[in-house]
């Protein structure tokens, strides 16, 4: 009997091993020939699917997916992993590696259900299906994990756009390295002004999960002596209401939580499943 359950620990084990080999990225890929450089373009025409809204019309894009599928493609013969020289700096790199996990997560919602839930079946893609990206095959998850969330960047989290509606939503364009600043900026400034990551409520402030689940790392990136997400927030919220009448403010906030951010209620609401697709 020990000897069996000592077999069975032993092969549980080797799953498991070969299972974070595969999800992690760590497994070779063929490199197709060629030395062209990347090329935004295509990845830049699939991404006129997306809404102003930042949901991303799939019927259209199945419909016109050469784009997408050509960018995709690229993403196997050349990366930041095989052609350093390519991508110099920092913000190549970066740029990179969030324009390959977007283009990605659009690939995978052409074969998701555009009603689906993706904590259930339909988010099986994102630890199960792997793409050959320069020499290796990464999941979604492997991308996040290793080249986007340790950046050190507090922005990060809040500009990933994973497919479903709690996450950031997408922008129309490919990140750039010369504007990737602003841009991720801009991701952040949508995602606390979408209306339902940040909720300014007579009960306390509710926001989304992420903020709790990235708590440290914003804190981290605030300047000495404030410690609050709530600050955060602040510095993404707009000063007045220009193009959205009745949005939420600086102000808003300020009276919402009181002259004390330490003592403010907070509530986090639920993360949102859905599929970010246009109805």
């Amino acid at each position: 009997m020990l000897k069996r359950l000592a077999f069975a620990f032993l092969v549980c084990c080797l799953i498991s091993a070969a299972a974070l080999v595969y999800v992690d990225g760590h497994l070779p890929a063929a490199v197709p020939e060629g030395d062209a450089p990347l090329d935004y373009r295509p990845l830049a025409r699939a991404l006129q699917h997306v809404s102003a809204s930042g949901l991303v019309d799939y019927a259209g894009l199945k419909n016109d997916r050469a784009g997408l599928d050509d960018f995709v493609a690229q993403l196997a013969r050349v990366s930041p992993l095989n052609r350093p020289e390519q991508f110099e700096s920092a913000d190549d790199r970066l740029a990179f590696w969030l324009n390959a996990y977007h283009a990605l997560v659009l690939q995978a919602g052409l074969e998701v259900d555009r009603d689906a839930q993706l904590d259930s079946a339909g988010r099986h893609f994102y630890w199960l299906r792997s793409w050959p990206i320069g020499g290796r095959r990464f999941t979604l998850w492997s991308l996040e994990r290793r080249f986007l969330s340790e950046t050190g960047d507090s922005r990060i989290p809040f500009a990933l756009a994973c497919g479903a509606k709690g996450c950031a939503l997408l922008d129309g364009t490919p990140y750039q390295a010369d504007t990737l600043d602003g841009q991720l900026n801009d991701a952040v400034s949508r995602f606390v002004q979408a209306g339902r990551h940040v909720q300014l409520k007579p009960d306390g402030i509710h926001l989304s999960p992420l903020f709790r689940i990235h708590e440290a790392d914003i804190r981290a990136a605030l300047p000495e002596g404030r410690t609050n997400v709530l600050q955060f927030v602040w510095a993404f919220l707009p000063e007045a209401c220009v193009d959205r009448p009745g949005c939420d403010t600086r102000g808003d906030l300020d009276k919402a939580s009181g002259p004390k951010l330490e003592h403010c209620a907070l509530q986090y609401v639920p993360f949102d499943w859905q599929l970010a697709a246009r109805p």
